[in-house]
């Protein structure tokens, strides 16, 4: 009974310790990866979307309160020199004891302008039955001063017409 007993005891000590889960340890740059888009095809103009990236950071260092500086990159690749939009990242919450941090980041973006497909100086101005497609690059920067990799978007829709 008592070989019965410590063998209880080691299995409930055995199966405690394997079915705890270890917090996933990410590198101190953040790291991004390509999500989606709210919608894929606006309206040139009036039309808004969501931009949905999710992130790691290992030391947890992304936002902060009353932060003004611009942390988040989007930029529109369809010409040189590129058109770039800047964006805060709101405060994230530590996630536990760790400072290692995941989720997602969403932008919401508007007015997008039509760019002429013979013509590049030709700007916001109506296509009849052409959907220009944008693809954005995207990199965030934490507290540190370190930058995420570099990512790229699907391919989002601006109907021109």
């Amino acid at each position: 009974m008592k070989k019965i007993l410590i063998l209880i005891i080691n299995l409930v000590i055995c199966l405690s310790w394997i079915s705890c889960d270890k917090p996933p340890i990410y590198d101190d740059t953040p790291t991004i990866t390509w999500a989606s888009f709210s919608e894929d095809t606006v309206q040139q103009l009036s039309g808004t979307t969501s931009f949905k990236f999710d992130f790691t950071d290992g030391d947890g260092d992304l936002g902060r309160d009353n932060d003004t500086t611009s942390h988040i990159i989007i930029i529109d690749t369809r010409r040189t020199p590129n058109d770039t939009l800047f964006y805060q990242i709101p405060t994230i919450e530590h996630q536990g004891v760790v400072s290692g941090i995941s989720g997602q980041l969403e932008v919401s973006v508007s007015q997008f302008c039509c760019i002429h497909p013979t013509n590049p100086l030709i700007l916001c101005q109506p296509i009849n039955d052409y959907y220009d497609p944008i693809i954005y690059k995207i990199r965030i920067k934490d507290n540190a001063g370190r930058w995420s990799n570099e990512i790229e978007t699907t391919p989002l829709y601006v109907k021109c017409f």
